[in-house]
């Protein structure tokens, strides 16, 4: 087998990536068996991605990941291990976070825009803004150098401003997070609350309704309405 292989699993069409020496050849490898598999695939179809060698890949996954993604692939899970291992193992927290804090960027990249149920054991992970048009269930993942805002229940974990921006927010329709983070702040949501605002104040997470908050003008703080 050469660096990558496509596979069908029980978890559906796994990216499997072996060895290699350079990215571009890495990339070219893939672009090459996408293609030998033409008609097969449609834009926005959802894939997994596995790292074999976790200690020599793991700093590439972000660009990884990115090139699959300008490929017009949605990547559900990231995983790393043997492909005949009956539970591969999924990134830690901290490894997930590293894909983003490695890219030491000077600007995020464009809003993510995931339409979706993002399911326990899933994912979304992006160096700039994501929006759900869905629901986060439990178990599931949001990770995101920029501000976090699900159109549906937040019931998994959201990390948003993962390199350190306490500016960031996160939004959502019914707030009922199993646990929510900014920056190096973290909170846990003891009861649902609709149409909620997650924030940063006074070093701590504050989860208050929309309806109850104030954005001031002309900066960036934000303050419970009196």
């Amino acid at each position: 087998m050469g660096s990558v292989d496509l596979r069908m699993t029980k978890r559906g069409v796994v990216l499997f990536v072996e060895k290699y020496d350079e990215l571009a050849q890495l990339f070219a490898d893939i672009t090459k068996k996408f293609s030998q598999l033409d008609g097969f695939f449609t834009q926005g179809d959802k894939i997994s991605v596995m790292i074999k060698d976790r200690e020599n890949y793991s700093k590439d996954i972000t660009e990884i990941v990115s090139f699959v993604e300008k490929m017009g692939f949605k990547v559900g899970e990231i995983l790393v291990g043997e492909m005949n291992k009956k539970a591969p193992n999924k990134l830690s927290v901290k490894q997930k976070v590293k894909v983003l804090e490695s890219n030491n960027l000077q600007q995020l990249n464009p809003t993510k825009v995931v339409k979706k149920t993002v399911r326990s054991g899933q994912a979304v992970i992006h160096d700039g803004d994501v929006i759900l048009v869905g629901n986060l269930n439990s178990g599931g993942e949001i990770i995101s150098a920029g501000n976090v805002m699900v159109l549906g229940e937040a019931r998994g974990v959201i990390r948003a401003g993962v390199q350190g921006d306490e500016n960031a927010l996160i939004f959502a329709v019914i707030m009922s997070p199993e646990l929510v983070q900014i920056a190096s702040h973290v909170s846990h949501v003891s009861e649902p609350i609709e149409s909620a605002v997650a924030y940063v104040r006074s070093g701590k997470v504050v989860v208050k309704r929309y309806d109850d908050v104030k954005f001031s003008v002309g900066s960036e703080k934000i303050e419970r309405k009196r």
